[in-house]
């Protein structure tokens, strides 16, 4: 019996070994930014701004930006083993846009709004020499904020609604023997549309506090984009 464990303990080993000797843990740490169309938000948005001069005779000095490029900060873990690798990452992008105006009456509008897609996700990546692609499953949360009036850095909440992506990109790694750079273009489908009538709402109350949205308004923000990331150790 003990000769029989040893043996296992030494096979067990043995197949262990090279396993390390080709695998790699690395920590990952980098920017990612996107373009999104946004449609269905962007149509609302310029709706206001013409709304806000024809039907309630303001006057806007800064229009309500679209909402069409997001970036931020993405960090995670990669395990390498020989040409496949297996990630788990964070990142969340934002984007702010200020509204500036006077109503007919002489009140005062300004407003800021914050957009956000934070996400977690689990990926699997092949690699080809320095080429490679991958692909990944995400679970990801809407957010749209705006400033409290009057109160310094303080946000009330709009919308907020969760529900899974996918992401598909290419990647061209550029070793290091103390870190690596990675650039992945990519592209990420939403499996979940995200209602933004709440947002609608609220931007239209600010002029109009009668105003009732229509419901549902469904916005799926698709993400074309870039993450430039660098990977710890030798490669």
């Amino acid at each position: 019996m003990f000769f029989k464990k040893r043996m296992y303990t030494l096979c067990v080993l043995l197949l262990w070994l090279p396993i390390t000797a080709f695998s790699q843990f690395n920590i990952k740490i980098g920017y990612t930014g996107g373009y999104t169309q946004a449609s269905v938000m962007n149509s609302i948005i310029d709706q206001f701004n013409y709304d806000f001069n024809a039907k309630y005779n303001g006057t806007l000095d800064e229009l309500q930006d679209r909402v069409k490029i997001l970036n931020g900060l993405e960090v995670g873990v990669r395990y390498k083993f020989s040409n496949v690798g297996f990630e788990l990452n964070w990142n969340s992008l934002s984007d702010k846009s200020d509204a500036y105006g006077a109503l007919a009456s002489g009140a005062r509008i300004q407003s800021k709004w914050y957009t956000s897609l934070t996400q977690y996700a689990l990926g699997v990546e092949n690699y080809f020499g320095n080429f490679g692609y991958g692909a990944s499953i995400g679970y990801r949360t809407v957010r749209v904020k705006t400033a409290i009036e009057g109160v310094q850095r303080k946000k009330s909440d709009v919308l907020t609604e969760s529900g899974f992506t996918s992401k598909f990109y290419l990647l061209y790694e550029i070793p290091g023997e103390i870190v690596s750079l990675a650039i992945k273009p990519y592209i990420e489908v939403p499996l979940k549309d995200t209602n933004i009538s709440s947002f609608n709402q609220r931007l239209y109350n600010q002029v109009d506090k009668s105003y009732i949205s229509p419901q549902p308004i469904y916005e799926r923000f698709m993400l074309y984009g870039i993450s430039v990331i660098l990977y710890n150790g030798p490669q």
